[in-house]
This record gives C-alpha cells, sequence and structure tokens, in this order.
C-alpha cells in the first residue's frame, strides 16, 4: 500500500513509537475510508502532527527545535482544518504577529547585552588609558566599566527568564489556537 509509505514520510516529525503506533491505526483507517486522494493524505499528515504536539503538555516533552517546528505545524493544521478560512487567516495572522514580537523582544534583550557589555570594555578600556593622566578620571571610567558589568550580571538573568517567558507564552499561545481550531479524532477528508 503506496499511500501508507507516503503518510509515513509525512510523519517525519513525530518520534518512531508515536509514528508507528500512528501507523499501525491508521492503516485500518485508510483501508476503511478507502482514501486515495495524495493531497487529502499530506493533509491528514500535517493535522495527526498538529494533534501529536497538541497532546504534549508539558514543555520538557518537546525540544525547542521541535517547538519551532510545532508553530509551523500548527499554522498548516489550521490552514488544513475545516474552519471558515477567514478565521483560519485571522488565526494565522495572530500567530505570525505574537512570533514577531517575541523575536523583537529576544532581539531587544541581545542588543542591550550587546551595548551594556560594549560599554564596560570601552569604560575600562578608557579608564587604563586615562589612569596614568588623571588618577582619578581613570578610576571613574574602570569603575563605569565594573558597574556596567556587574548589572549585567544581576539583570542578565531576569532578561534571559524573560525571553523564556514570552516563548513558552507563545507556545502555550500556539498550543492553545491549535486545539481550539484542531480537532483531534475529526475527519481528515479533504
Amino acid at each position: 500500500m503506496s499511500y501508507l509509505n507516503e503518510l509515513e514520510a509525512h510523519l517525519h516529525a513525530l518520534p518512531r513509537d508515536e509514528r508507528d503506533e500512528t501507523m499501525a491505526y491508521y492503516d485500518e483507517y485508510f483501508t476503511d475510508a478507502n482514501l486515495s486522494n495524495s493531497a487529502a493524505r499530506k493533509q491528514f499528515a500535517r493535522r495527526l502532527i498538529a494533534d501529536f504536539y497538541m497532546d504534549a503538555d508539558d514543555e520538557s516533552e518537546i525540544r525547542p527545535k521541535q517547538q519551532l517546528r510545532m508553530i509551523w505545524v500548527v499554522i498548516l493544521g489550521l490552514l488544513a482544518s475545516p474552519v471558515i478560512l477567514p478565521v483560519a487567516l485571522i488565526m494565522v495572522a495572530l500567530l505570525v504577529s505574537a512570533l514577531a514580537v517575541v523575536l523583537s523582544i529576544a532581539v531587544t534583550i541581545v542588543s542591550i547585552v550587546v551595548a551594556i557589555i560594549i560599554i564596560a570594555v570601552v569604560s575600562i578600556v578608557t579608564g587604563v588609558a586615562v589612569v596614568f593622566n588623571s588618577l582619578s578620571g581613570g578610576i571613574f571610567f574602570m569603575g563605569v566599566g565594573i558597574a556596567a558589568l556587574g548589572v549585567l550580571l544581576l539583570i542578565g538573568p531576569l532578561m534571559i527568564s524573560f525571553m523564556r517567558a514570552c516563548f513558552n507564552g507563545l507556545i502555550n499561545l500556539i498550543k492553545a489556537i491549535g486545539r481550539r481550531f484542531i480537532k483531534k479524532g475529526a475527519n481528515y477528508e479533504a
């Protein structure tokens, strides 16, 4: 049965044991439904992958690379789901804009960290260069550089935690939208 081989090729994003269970179950399902359209099978595979990710409640179950894949799978699942097309397009736009916000927050945090590091290095180097001409000026600049490093050590973990919280919030939003609009066990035929 070539359609099952094609389905299994589309399910490469699932873990092997989940893929084997799914293939065994849906071998019978496809036989009973006499499903032969390759586009319907591809859509069905996308929905199965989306169902798998929607069932993964614990963030430790899904590695970061799989989380990015989950975002893409949910978007494809939304577009493949039997909801009204404008609603699906609005949900996809919402997900893309939420992803853009999270990425912009990440870029901003990285930029702040880089700026603090540059300020610290420039201040320390300036302080070392100035210390021979003006002791108080050199100590001041070195102090500013060391203070900048101290600020980085204090707020760095907070920034990382904030970035993680934003990304986990995005993942939870994607799962919630996926659970709402991608119905598990729904009719997967095109």
